[in-house]
């Protein structure tokens, strides 16, 4: 759990970056790129389920964060901005390409930790898991779109309720309740 000072010093650092990139400082801006890319484009690949439309949509992301940095408001944190920002550009995406499928591509950091690192070389432990998988991201492809954007940002990429809040413009209660009813479609899905 990050301290309440680390917290404020990370906002602290993102402003000053936010402050610099305005200033004409690309330096400070590929900064923010870098620590970014990588979060944005797991969240990005976790709601399209595509390579190619998830860089799409991280590259998006940072061209209108650069476009708009003078819009970003310090008092909530610059991930928190990137989020909804690479949500929206999410859900452009799947208004375009409305019959992809989610987790259409697994990464080998997900097989790994499915599988575990001890029966990566058992072929019908890794079918088994590969087969699970498969199934609970059908599962979670399936859920409304509310439900889904709350489901991942909580449960696989872990954020805080709070952040979530701020990302999605909903109530922290609102995220509680969203999540509780993902579970409850996900249960009944599975028990069919």
């Amino acid at each position: 759990m990050t301290s309440p000072n680390n917290k404020a010093q990370t906002k602290q650092e993102e402003t000053t970056l936010v402050e610099r990139a305005l200033a004409g400082d690309d330096t400070a801006f590929t900064v923010i790129m870098r620590r970014y890319k990588l979060p944005l484009y797991r969240f990005a690949l976790r709601h399209l389920n595509d390579e190619d439309d998830a860089e799409d949509a991280v590259q998006d992301t940072f061209i209108s964060a650069y476009n708009n940095l003078h819009r970003y408001k310090p008092k909530y944190r610059l991930s928190t901005w990137l989020f909804q920002i690479t949500l929206n550009k999410c859900r452009d995406i799947v208004r375009k390409r409305k019959t992809r499928a989610f987790m259409q591509h697994m990464t080998p950091f997900i097989e790994e930790t499915i599988a575990g690192k001890d029966n990566v070389n058992n072929p019908e432990t890794l079918h088994q898991s590969r087969n699970e998988l498969v199934q609970a991201s059908a599962q979670i492809a399936n859920l409304p779109e509310a439900l889904k954007s709350t489901f991942i940002l909580s449960v696989i990429e872990q954020k805080p309720h709070k952040e979530i809040a701020d990302i999605l413009r909903i109530s922290p209660k609102a995220v509680e309740l969203r999540v509780y009813r993902a579970r409850q479609h996900l249960r009944k899905k599975s028990s069919l």
